[in-house]
């Protein structure tokens, strides 16, 4: 088994995440029994594992190094923000709320914000080098709801809550405290995160409904194309042209988060009024999830072979 999911870009994430969604989706409620079952198996553990991968990732990032990080995967991501926040402004102010093809602006904005840390962890720990593993950290505040929520109430006027981005800065600062104290304590966390990405993918698959993702069909698909086809081409020219980088970076963010299907529901506690827009948004966002899942992993692969970037070995 272990064999097998080496083989596949991604795979050590991207299997347990498929068998844990097949469960979501026909046997929701199998392992909701409450104490270590219910926390280990399902959605209830994903805070802690996420925080453990960072804490982990970050023990790794040698602060005499940081410069190096900061340029180009901190710059790449200093990018996509401003990316989210230029379109999403353009798009609530062409289209508005009900913006164009089906896709909404909650959807848009939950989907051209997001970031997949734990598929961008798997995929730069097989094509990548260290600092990009070090980078999971900062791949990691992009992914908290907050992040689309603050570009959202951009256009339309909502309260954001700041304190997930500081609940995840927490045990990354934790982790390079540490981690520069101490060397080889530091090396041991590091150690830790190829073991702990199956468990991640297992609880971001649990999250995951298959059945509500096809539903949204073509509409789902055109939010995807619009994921890839705005943010993807700028950040490539930027990394390979700018950085003078392999390019791998930007295929390794280039995936749907699966915390992205909370984020129209969030907003529309905030604001009841688009409570029918954001139901709609949630299947939109969770086809592209697992699309996104499957393309990225693959086109990254072949990349990388094109590139003549060899697959690293653990």
């Amino acid at each position: 088994m272990l064999k097998f999911m080496k083989k596949i870009p991604g795979g050590l994430l991207l299997v347990p995440m498929l068998i844990s969604a097949l469960f979501a989706t026909f046997l929701p409620d199998i392992f909701k029994i409450g104490g270590m079952t219910e926390a280990f198996f399902t959605t209830k553990g994903i805070n802690y594992i996420v925080a453990l991968v960072c804490f982990c990732s970050s023990a790794a990032l040698d602060l005499e190094k940081m410069k190096k990080v900061i340029r180009k995967q901190g710059s790449i991501l200093a990018l996509k923000v401003v990316i989210c926040f230029v379109f999403s402004y353009l798009y609530f102010k062409f289209f508005g709320m009900n913006g164009i093809f089906g896709i909404s602006m909650i959807a848009f904005t939950a989907t051209i914000c997001s970031l997949n840390p734990s598929l961008y962890l798997a995929l730069v720990s097989d094509y990548g080098d260290p600092g990009d593993e070090a980078a999971f950290g900062l791949t990691g505040l992009l992914c908290v709801p907050a992040f689309p929520m603050l570009v959202y109430s951009v256009s339309k006027v909502s309260g954001v809550d700041w304190m997930p981005v500081v609940s995840v800065l927490v045990p990354i600062v934790s982790g390079i405290v540490i981690g520069n104290l101490d060397k080889d304590l530091g090396k041991f966390f590091a150690g830790a995160v190829p073991i702990l990405t199956p468990f991640m993918g297992w609880a971001f698959g649990a999250g995951i409904n298959l059945i509500a993702a096809f539903k949204a069909g073509l509409e789902g698909i055109i939010l995807t194309v619009m994921f890839y086809v705005i943010s993807f081409p700028l950040l490539w020219l930027f990394e390979t042209k700018v950085l003078k980088e392999s390019g791998i970076t930007t295929f390794a963010i280039s995936s749907i988060a699966g915390l992205s299907v909370s984020v129209p529901s969030l907003i529309a506690a905030a604001d009841p009024s688009v409570a029918d827009i954001a139901s709609v948004a949630v299947a939109q966002i969770a086809l592209g999830v697992v699309i996104t899942s499957i393309i990225t992993p693959y086109i990254t692969a072949v990349y990388a072979k094109k590139k003549g970037i060899v697959k690293r070995v653990k």
